[in-house]
């Protein structure tokens, strides 16, 4: 399963996507997202993501309170984010409120590597 179309026909542009959580528990949810958070990295189209936090845990037992979710893309358009981020698990089961998301253009100065978690 590929998460974008193969073959994109204008330049990719980088974007900074933060999409917040409707009030509830992703925690059902969760794995089947982090399994398909995978795949449009291995393709090279998602740069970073990562959980959006209410606040730091105050130590590694602590739940974490996740606020929602962040991305940066590379992609042709908005719509085409709007289109990826429908296809996600969270999307799916209504855990993120599309309503608020954020998306902007992005002009990334450095990126730190981090091996994607098997």
């Amino acid at each position: 399963m590929q998460a974008f179309k193969k073959v994109s026909t204008k330049p990719l542009t980088e974007w900074l996507v933060i999409i917040h959580d409707k009030p509830g528990d992703r925690s059902k949810i969760r794995p089947e997202h982090l399994k398909k958070a995978a795949i449009p990295m291995i393709e090279g189209r998602v740069t970073n993501c990562g959980a959006v936090l209410n606040k730091l845990p105050k130590d590694d037992n602590e739940k974490l309170d996740f606020a929602g979710s962040s991305y940066n893309i590379l992609a042709e358009s908005k719509e085409e984010i709007i289109e990826f981020l429908k296809k996600d698990p969270f999307a799916i089961n209504g855990i993120w409120d599309f309503n608020n998301i954020i998306i902007y253009p992005y002009n990334c100065f450095a990126r730190i590597g981090k091996d994607i978690p098997q």
